[in-house]
């Protein structure tokens, strides 16, 4: 014989996709529109979000080596464009959706 049935009501997780995000590059004297791709990661109760491994995929291909930001749906991302290649911190970034 099987027991009674319990329900529990689990918390909301999160919710994660991929998005491809257009925001503009700044630095180096220069500024001009990229695409990156990011993780986003959403809270479905307070619809905040926070953006992790964000990467540069698309950018003017002669702008010079060097510091520059990306400004994204009210973030912003500090990259460092070297030897041709993006690096991008890891740390992810939060704001309200």
């Amino acid at each position: 014989m099987l027991g009674p049935l319990i329900w529990t009501e689990s918390p909301r997780q999160k919710m994660r996709s991929v998005i491809l995000v257009r925001g503009v590059l700044r630095g180096m004297g220069r500024e001009s529109r990229c695409e990156m791709l990011a993780i986003r990661d959403k809270n479905p109760e307070t619809k905040a979000c926070s953006y992790s491994r964000c990467s540069v995929i698309e950018a003017p291909a002669d702008l010079p080596d060097g510091q520059y930001n990306v400004t994204f749906e009210g973030c912003t991302v500090a990259v460092l464009r070297e030897g041709g290649l993006w690096l991008v911190s890891a740390d992810p970034l939060d704001t309200a959706a």
